[in-house]
């Protein structure tokens, strides 16, 4: 009691002061204006077991109605605040959080006047992993002229995490829609899993690329009136013109003239009179001939003068 009493007595000066002023303060904030607002609270889940997830939707916080003094609860409403829900010991199944005013660590004086919302479900399943292939998921046709040859994705396949209920039944992950309206040429895009309204996650966070292989289309066209001509001797053929059928790259042969085209017959060394000679063409490169109509010309070669 003595010793007690000793110190009690030391800094009696400095201790007095402290009470003082303790005393001004709680005055101070018992006298101050009160005022209401709402704050918001970052929900997190904590101590949650390695195999067990939530299911539901959980919110991503909470709004809490406070009251008390204006300068306290000002300061409040610009701090970032979390409150937990700590779920060690907890098991798979549903489960229900009711939140009251002790809930919430708050300075002295501010009282809690509603909470939203509130009681919080949660449903917690028992989770498995499971590799699966990855199916890309495709919209739209190429642009114009141009053909998908083939799609795959980097990885072929991946390791996810989710409920067992939801991962038995799957047999693959698709990825979010790739548009392929715009694409000429071989694309790699990055893209990502589509998991829908799935509580799924990858075991190993990897990015997902999508290797596109595009090509133009094979098309044909078919161009008549393709005059035919005669080298190195000049004859009068019949008939002066042939219909050509040709193929190729749709960039290339969409663009393509008549004028672009040669058809000939091959004069050389023949004696003057009549003769069927087979007509040849001449195609710019990356085209191929399908069809002359007719194949076969007459050509007549005049008798010197």
């Amino acid at each position: 009691m003595i010793s007690w009493l000793g110190t009690l007595k030391r800094n009696r000066l400095l201790k007095l002061f402290s009470l003082l002023l303790a005393i001004a303060l709680w005055f101070t904030v018992s006298g101050e204006e009160r005022t209401e607002t709402t704050i918001n609270m970052a929900l997190e889940l904590v101590n949650l077991h390695k195999n067990l997830m939530a299911t539901n939707e959980v919110p991503p916080a909470v709004q809490v109605r406070v009251v008390g003094p204006r300068s306290i609860v000002n300061n409040l409403s610009q701090t970032r605040l979390t409150q937990t829900l700590d779920l060690n010991g907890y098991k798979s199944g549903r489960h229900t959080f009711s939140l009251g005013p002790n809930s919430f660590s708050l300075p002295r004086g501010v009282q809690v006047v509603r909470i939203q919302p509130n009681p919080i479900p949660l449903t917690l399943a028992a989770t498995i992993t499971r590799t699966l292939p990855i199916k890309p998921v495709l919209e739209n046709n190429p642009a114009e002229g141009y053909e998908l040859v083939s799609v795959n994705t980097r990885p072929a396949q991946v390791t996810v995490r989710g409920p067992a209920p939801e991962l038995a039944e799957l047999q693959f992950i698709p990825t979010l829609p790739i548009d392929l309206s715009f694409l000429k040429e071989h694309t790699v895009i990055a893209t990502d899993l589509d998991f829908k309204n799935l509580h799924l996650a990858l075991k190993d966070p990897i990015p997902i690329l999508a290797d596109i292989q595009i090509s133009p289309k094979t098309i044909t066209r078919t161009f008549p009136g393709v005059p035919v001509l005669t080298d190195p001797q000049e004859a009068r053929e019949s008939p002066a013109q042939v219909t050509l059928t040709i193929k190729g790259a749709w960039p290339v042969v969409q663009e393509l003239n008549a004028e672009d085209l040669k058809a000939w017959a091959d004069t050389r060394n023949l004696a003057p009179g009549r003769h069927r000679l087979n007509v040849s063409v001449e195609l710019p490169q990356g085209v191929s001939l399908v069809r002359s109509r007719p194949a076969i010309v007459t050509v007549t070669v005049a008798k010197p003068s």
